[in-house]
């Protein structure tokens, strides 16, 4: 089990310090800016400064073809396989998004850098943008993030067996984080005294960052885990 201590809030993003160097390549002033961002860029392949990362998670047990950026091949993602894509670099901000061959548009604006989880295959529900706060760092430790996708639902995550909560109250369609030692653990997520099968966190390490989906619904509610993981940047 973990103790409640071995929890402090925090978040780092993958690749942050790719975007630090990107930052301070586009500080220069005058013309040297831009010659100072791509020259940064080529070196170290990164993407276009203004770039946001986007993953694509699906939490129905109907799969659905994404295709994520122009000319992607489509990738297969449900909640009964791969829940959902890695994070891919999004030039511009521009989201080029296709489900089961039919172009979608993600509600709201995406943010001009950062990273973004994109939520499809809920009936009626469009296709959701979650916003991945960027909060302090810790490099000593591993990221946790839980994302409540049940309608009709405050979720609790908690250590499974009646352990301490680690996150509480997340409204729906919303995502909490915090930073954890690297330990063996099983979560549960519940709706209030509706409780999900208990999912075991694989061997984090410091540094890695590994994301919790409740879904379901309300009265039965399920939790599913992947580590995220970031694209290298292609320029396509």
């Amino acid at each position: 089990m973990f103790p409640h201590t071995l929890f402090r809030s925090s978040f780092r993003t993958p690749a942050r310090a790719a975007l630090a160097a990107a930052a301070l390549a586009c500080a220069h002033p005058g013309g040297a800016q831009t010659t100072a961002a791509d020259d940064m860029a080529r070196l170290y392949a990164l993407p276009p400064a203004g770039s946001v990362y986007v993953r694509v998670v699906n939490p129905s047990a109907t799969p659905v073809a994404v295709q994520l950026g122009a000319g992607a091949k489509p990738e297969t993602i449900g909640a009964k396989g791969r829940i959902g894509t890695d994070y891919r670099a999004m030039p511009g901000g521009k989201l080029t998004l296709a489900i089961d061959g039919k172009a979608a548009t993600a509600a709201g604006a995406l943010p001009q850098g950062g990273f973004v989880t994109l939520i499809v295959g809920q009936a009626g529900a469009g296709v959701q943008t979650i916003v991945d706060e960027n909060t302090a760092a810790d490099g000593m430790k591993a990221e946790l993030s839980a994302y409540n996708l049940v309608p009709s639902c405050a979720a609790t995550i908690r250590v499974a067996g009646g352990g301490p909560a680690v996150f509480a109250d997340i409204a729906y369609g919303s995502r909490a984080a915090r930073a954890i030692n690297p330990v063996a653990a099983s979560l549960a997520g519940a709706c209030g005294e509706h409780v999900s099968a208990p999912q075991a966190l694989p061997a984090l390490k410091a540094g890695d960052h590994y994301s919790l989906f409740l879904i379901g619904t309300a009265q039965q509610p399920a939790l599913v885990g992947t580590l995220n993981r970031t694209e290298p940047w292609r320029a396509r």
